[in-house]
């Protein structure tokens, strides 16, 4: 989410698109289920319990069913469980097969606006996009196969969870914004790897300039790659690997794996308590992102890391210090 990953990416209904694939905002109208009343929520939570046993395969076209694979594969991930007794008292509100927790209760609420939206678009003829999987993202193409869009969103909420940067920082609309960016990427394994590169290239600089390092991405695409490889056979990541290769092998021109590790380390001598978990990694992605042409400043990204309400002053100026040594090292050959 890589990131995907952002309600971090404020307002915005395409992504990943160039101007001729834009489509129609088909959820404008139709914004968090707005005009539904008790019927439809009803309806709703009966079809994500008809959907917990996660049985449905193949290309969904049915608005209200893609809304509730994705929602209940989301849950599952959250839950800890794939068991549909477990998914069903989640659904329901019940602790006795799982634990009741805002985040879960969060999680069912999004998901009967979700389906509600997806009810509304079926009675309307409307067609599916990534508006049914986060109603902020607008009217872009996803992966519509159930098996498919299952791995998408679990890949997403994996590394969503595996860097706290993206919860504190993002929150849970960000969270949001990764499933339905991971369920465009892999829309995009079925196009020849030069126009894959393009579009995931587009992406890296979009997020990169509102601080997310185009190493998320690249880290969000090698997690998503194994996800799908573990449901489909190997032909179904189909460019993926090439354009998360094409972001790595940009990185490591100026920021090396040997060097995010090392950023790491010299974090964790300089400050007692760092912002968030590879803090240097992060700063040292940036800094690649930077010497790289995709962004013209690591501005966002530090100064978040920076800001007062995380950082003393004398913290923040040992931060910066860090950033100093890493653009320093970042300036050597690779072969360093």
């Amino acid at each position: 989410m890589a990131p995907g990953l952002a309600g971090r990416r404020g307002a915005r209904n395409t992504i990943g698109m160039t101007p001729s694939d834009r489509g129609a905002d088909h959820g404008a109208d139709l914004d968090a289920g707005a005009g539904l009343g008790a019927d439809d929520r009803d309806e709703a939570r009966q079809l994500l319990l008809d959907h917990a046993d996660r049985a449905v395969t193949g290309s969904i076209a049915d608005p209200a069913v893609l809304a509730a694979v994705a929602a209940v594969e989301r849950l599952s991930v959250v839950v800890g469980s794939v068991d549909p007794v477990a998914l069903r008292a989640a659904l329901h509100g019940q602790g006795d097969r799982v634990e009741t927790s805002t985040r879960v209760s969060a999680i069912v609420a999004q998901a009967l606006t979700q389906v509600q939206i997806g009810l509304a678009r079926r009675a309307h003829g409307q067609p599916v996009d990534a508006g049914l999987v986060n109603h902020d993202a607008g009217s872009h193409g996803i992966a519509t196969d159930a098996v498919l869009l299952r791995a998408a969103v679990r890949a997403a909420q994996r590394s969503y969870d595996e860097m706290p940067y993206y919860t504190l920082r993002y929150g849970e609309r960000g969270a949001r914004f990764a499933t339905s960016d991971s369920a465009w990427l892999l829309s995009l394994a079925d196009l020849d790897e030069a126009r894959a590169i393009r579009q995931v290239d587009w992406l890296s600089r979009v997020l990169a300039a509102r601080g997310m390092p185009s190493w998320l991405l690249e880290t969000h695409l090698v997690g998503l790659v194994a996800e799908v490889r573990t449901v489909a056979d190997a032909s179904a990541v189909g460019a993926l690997p090439a354009a998360a290769e094409s972001l790595a092998s940009a990185r490591r021109r100026h920021v090396d794996d040997d060097l995010l590790s090392r950023a790491d380390t010299w974090v964790l001598k300089a400050l007692a308590a760092p912002p968030v978990p590879h803090t240097g990694a992060l700063m040292a992605a940036a800094v690649a992102d930077v010497l790289g042409g995709l962004v013209t400043d690591d501005s966002s990204l530090v100064a978040w890391l920076s800001d007062p309400a995380r950082l003393p002053s004398s913290a923040a100026a040992a931060l910066h210090q860090v950033r100093d040594v890493i653009r320093e090292q970042a300036m050597v050959p690779s072969d360093r």
